[in-house]
């Protein structure tokens, strides 16, 4: 009887998951942008380079290549995974706040003073968020990690975003 093994396909298959993790990990360079800033996603690029040895120690140990890999993977994704997720909430916060003020403004003809009557679907978003009027608009301005890299939405002009 004749058994087959496997062993052969694992070098392709840890040099396939160098390259795949590499992939991924780039795509989420560019929303480190949004969610840290240029510097962090400058820093970002230079570590997710880290694939490139990587994937030259995979061609020639397979498994020292796959397990480094995972490691780098390990490090970075569950981190921007985890940025985007609460930049994501912070502007779906935003989104509701802009709601609400748009709502007050419709039933009783001037904007709200401030969110003191807003009930925040999370609270920690609330030191992320601020609001205030002038000259006749509203502007609610927010941000994720750093005050530096912040985020508003204007009642004249929309959204925005700095540094741009």
């Amino acid at each position: 009887m004749k058994t087959h093994t496997y062993a052969g396909a694992f070098p392709a298959f840890a040099i396939l998951l160098v390259i795949l993790l590499a992939c991924v990990e780039a795509l989420l360079a560019y929303t480190t942008l949004y969610t840290e800033g240029e510097v962090m996603q400058g820093l970002y690029g230079w570590v997710i380079c880290l694939n490139i040895p990587i994937l030259v120690v995979a061609f020639w140990k397979p498994g020292v290549g796959a397990w480094g890999a995972l490691i780098l993977g390990a490090l970075l994704l569950p981190w921007q995974a985890s940025q985007i997720r609460n930049w994501a909430q912070i502007h779906e916060e935003v989104i509701a706040i802009v709601r609400h003020v748009d709502a007050t403004e419709e039933s009783t003809g001037a904007f709200p003073p401030n969110l003191g009557d807003y009930e925040f679907q999370r609270s920690w978003v609330r030191k992320h968020v601020s609001y205030g009027l002038a000259g006749g608009s509203y502007r609610v301005s927010y941000f994720m990690d750093d005050p530096g890299v912040s985020y508003w939405y204007d009642s004249k002009g929309g959204f925005g975003y700095y540094p741009d």
